[in-house]
């Protein structure tokens, strides 16, 4: 089905910075239908088996954009671990504070709560770290799940290889399971021309990417190094989503 004419026209009037970073204001208008949360819950049971769960599960989404992604996920979390006499909380993240200020406003509560970081910036120069605090204040030093929907595209063309590994190193490091779902090298290529037909600055970077390629190998590049960072792959969902993408979950191998 083609695109309506008033859809198209709100897709071109996105500012050149919403889509180099992907902070869409209008991301879940784009994308009403979402069944991610329903493909990660036919894979919690084998997560929370191999987390041991204590009482407090602790979540972070990176790239949370207005929260509704990450507030459903929540949702679905605190509902799995009510059965066992537990709960959860989530703290979503987003380089742009409208959009952070946004979710606070539609969803935080005691359980769920949104925060403004620039992981590249946290990850690559070692700034003030949002992300640190709020484990400090929650005295943890892992997350137990951290998930990066469709959001490492952005780090890599604006940091590339060198970037995305820096970030990876971050996240590997506070994550005891990890949960990827990645954007094809297809659709780098067409971003990339999105932005140019935007009239935005072309990404530096892209040309020189190592990890790149068709038929799953820049997937299959990213996810070779979450392994060499000391994790196993512990659930692919089966089927794509509507997005035609998977969700590839990784444990930390330090998890007894």
């Amino acid at each position: 089905m083609s695109e309506s004419p008033n859809k198209k026209r709100k897709i071109m009037e996105v500012p050149n910075d919403a889509i180099r970073h992907g902070n869409y204001q209008q991301y879940y208008e784009f994308r009403s239908q979402d069944s991610r949360p329903e493909h990660l819950e036919r894979c919690l049971p084998k997560c929370l088996k191999k987390l041991k769960a204590t009482n407090e599960i602790y979540m972070l989404d990176i790239g949370c954009n207005d929260g509704k992604l990450t507030h459903s996920i929540s949702e679905v979390m605190l509902s799995v671990l009510k059965e066992q006499k537990k709960t959860s909380f989530a703290v979503g993240v987003d380089i742009d504070a409208e959009l952070v200020n946004k979710a606070s406003a539609a969803y935080k509560s005691e359980y769920l709560e949104f925060i403004q970081a620039d992981l590249s910036a946290v990850a690559m120069k070692g700034i003030d770290d949002p992300i640190q605090k709020y484990m400090a204040s929650k005295g943890i030093q892992r997350f137990d799940f951290i998930s990066c929907f469709s959001v490492l595209m952005y780090i890599h063309l604006n940091h590339g290889d060198d970037g995305l590994k820096k970030v990876l190193d971050y996240v590997c490091s506070r994550a005891r399971i990890l949960i990827l779902e990645l954007q094809s090298w297809k659709k780098y290529r067409d971003h990339v021309r999105r932005m140019r037909r935007a009239g935005g600055e072309d990404y530096e970077l892209y040309n020189g990417l190592e990890w790149r390629g068709s038929n799953g190998a820049l997937e299959q590049s990213i996810g070779d190094y979450v392994i060499s960072k000391g994790f196993s792959v512990i659930c692919t969902t089966e089927e794509k989503n509507e997005f035609n993408r998977n969700l590839v979950i990784y444990a930390s191998n330090e998890i007894k």
